[in-house]
């Protein structure tokens, strides 16, 4: 038995993890993230980060880095087929994730973290708060955070009495490609939408195309399709957008799996954040900011509390849930609304985005919401 009893204890090094284990080292609080592979990879894919997740890592003094390794573009672009619907200035950081991970990496064991690779979780013994590993490694922690996942065993365990993701309807394409555009470009058609934008300055693009699917596909981002069947699953799309996505080296296609809301995110020496406590289907682009509002929401009640856990989770409790079922129910109805089939329903959908500013407003409810202010409120009187 490994006794790191004056340790949080973080299942995952994915960004939420990450995320947490940067808030707690920069307070001066020990951490340790038990990660399952063998390094620190994440697969390549694009990633957004809009006002709400960059406050955090402000604070964290990431800005700048994130700043550096990033892409900003001037317009989010809309259109049906070949027809605007909208353009409005975006204010979302675009950028591979991967360099995401090394960022937060980097700046975890720049801090002093611990980190243990090949640790993939077996088991939990709560009222020990003792950790298992397939490895036959046993460590006894303060508190267990789980940032392992939607398939976070940790909740299926203790939260969801054993069940399991569920296919959501939806299956998704992406890959990179080289392009000039400086805007994001977001294309609907019937039943399908496609998203692309550029996340760095030597004309990298990132893309992703969603279609409505009966047919479940695996859930893992590592497989890997054929281009002429992500040509074929979009044939309906303007074939001048389409051209684009032809020359891209490969690309991989997965299907989108969802979980439902949780009624409580906490319980006895264990706490839930990121995708483990409330994986979100991608299309309002908030699952990893919300994630990284969990992880420094908890870290910072962490040095607030004074590593009072009880406490700690309540006002953690208090502060998450709500926000993050309501983001999460919010994704599911954008993407009912991106994937409309019936043409009255997509005529008015796209007279309203015309005409009116509700994408805007609507968006504005997520990003304007201030992560550090909402948390040190509490401790202000």
């Amino acid at each position: 038995m490994h006794d790191f009893t004056s340790y949080i204890g973080i299942i995952g090094g994915g960004i939420s993890g990450l995320t947490l284990g940067c808030t707690l080292r920069k307070n001066g609080i020990k951490s340790i993230i038990f990660e399952k592979e063998n390094d620190i990879h994440d697969e390549g894919a694009g990633i957004s980060i809009s006002p709400n997740g960059l406050i955090a890592f402000e604070h964290l003094y990431l800005k700048n880095e994130l700043l550096n390794n990033s892409y900003k573009s001037p317009k989010a672009i809309l259109k049906y087929n070949k027809t605007p619907l909208l353009e409005m200035d975006s204010p979302v950081y675009t950028m591979n994730r991967k360099n995401l991970i090394n960022l937060l990496y980097e700046r975890y064991t720049n801090l002093g973290g611990e980190i243990l690779f090949d640790h993939k979780l077996k088991d939990i013994k709560l009222k020990n708060k003792e950790l298992i590993f397939t490895n036959s490694k046993n460590f006894r922690v303060d508190h267990i955070v789980a940032s392992d996942g939607i398939k976070s065993l940790i909740r299926e365990k203790i939260f969801s009495q054993g069940s399991k993701p569920v296919y959501s309807g939806y299956s998704a394409w992406r890959g990179f490609i080289k392009s000039e555009n400086p805007n994001v470009e977001i294309s609907f058609s019937k039943k399908k939408h496609l998203v692309s934008y550029p996340i760095d300055n030597n004309f990298t693009r990132s893309f992703t195309g969603v279609i409505r699917s009966k047919n479940q596909i695996t859930e893992s981002w590592k497989e890997k399709g054929m281009i002429k069947n992500f040509l074929n699953d979009f044939k309906e799309t303007d074939d001048d957008l389409l051209s684009k996505f032809r020359t891209a080296n490969e690309i991989f296609k997965w299907g989108i799996f969802i979980r439902p809301p949780l009624k409580s995110i906490i319980e006895k020496n264990i706490t839930l954040i990121g995708d483990s406590a409330h994986p979100m289907v991608p299309f309002l682009g908030q699952g990893a900011c919300v994630a990284i509002e969990d992880a420094y929401t908890f870290g910072l009640l962490c040095y607030e509390l004074n590593c009072k856990f009880e406490n700690i989770q309540k006002t953690y409790q208090h502060l998450r849930l709500k926000r993050n079922n309501k983001i999460q129910q919010m994704s599911l109805i954008q993407g009912r609304i991106n994937h409309l089939k019936n043409p009255f329903l997509v005529f008015l959908r796209n007279q309203l985005l015309r005409k009116t500013n509700i994408a805007s407003n609507r968006l504005k409810t997520i990003y304007n919401y201030n992560v550090h202010k909402e948390t040190v409120k509490y401790f202000m009187f």
